[in-house]
């Protein structure tokens, strides 16, 4: 009798340690999770599809992750109009349930418009800061969105209506975004649910294109 209670508290124990190491919104060593957002974001109505899995780092104890999206407009299939991003998250911080995270995200963006044709290569700088359990995962974040250079082409509208002198090519620093916002993600068994809003700034080129000033997205996220 005493045997048999001993092993169900180790395996009680066991499960517990094992829930306890799951947290909503962050992968596991190994594991992965494809997943599907849609909002208000760099343009109206986009769609995101992004893929992750989880790492560990020799000792570093804390998760790690890397992965990729591609964001697309939902209504228009146009990869004229696309946006490639390669994103990686750790945690750097975890005083039980309170955590601070953050990465670096490379960004390749390609815009078609009437009058120009922009290639742009930067990076996505992001921080999380708030509380994760084994459901819930909220708090604050701040992403900081640099584009390091792009190259423009201009078309024959441009040149009649606007500026006929332009010059195609490489321009350096020619775009900036920062946003500060909320994430709320609500873990259900092997689905994250997550929303995410907040406040939008730009930097160059706002003359140009049409950025909204708020942002917000609803995603769903399959771990496997």
């Amino acid at each position: 009798m005493k045997k048999i209670i001993a092993i169900t508290m180790i395996a009680t124990l066991s499960a517990f340690t094992m829930n306890a190491q799951e947290r909503s919104g962050m992968l596991q060593a190994k594991e992965q999770s494809v997943g599907i957002a849609t909002g208000m974001d760099y343009s109206i109505l986009p769609i995101q599809l992004s893929y992750q899995v989880g790492f560990n780092i020799g000792n570093y104890k804390l998760p790690f992750s890397a992965g990729a999206d591609i964001t697309i407009p939902l209504f228009s299939f146009d990869l004229n109009d696309i946006r490639v991003r390669l994103t990686t998250e750790m945690t750097f911080l975890r005083a039980r349930n309170f955590e601070i995270r953050g990465g670096i995200n490379p960004v390749f963006v390609n815009l078609k418009t009437k009058t120009q044709t922009m290639s742009s290569l930067g990076a996505d700088f992001h921080l999380f800061t708030g509380f994760t359990n084994a459901r819930w995962n909220t708090g604050v974040e701040f992403l900081y969105n640099k584009m390091f250079s792009t190259y423009i082409k201009n078309s024959d509208i441009y040149r009649d209506n606007v500026f006929e002198n332009a010059v195609d090519g490489w321009y350096k620093n020619t775009a900036a975004n920062i946003r500060i916002g909320f994430l709320v993600n609500y873990r259900i068994h092997k689905f994250d649910i997550n929303l995410r809003a907040g406040m939008s700034t730009t930097g160059k080129f706002n003359e140009y294109l049409f950025v909204p000033s708020m942002y917000g997205a609803f995603g769903v996220i399959f771990r496997f």
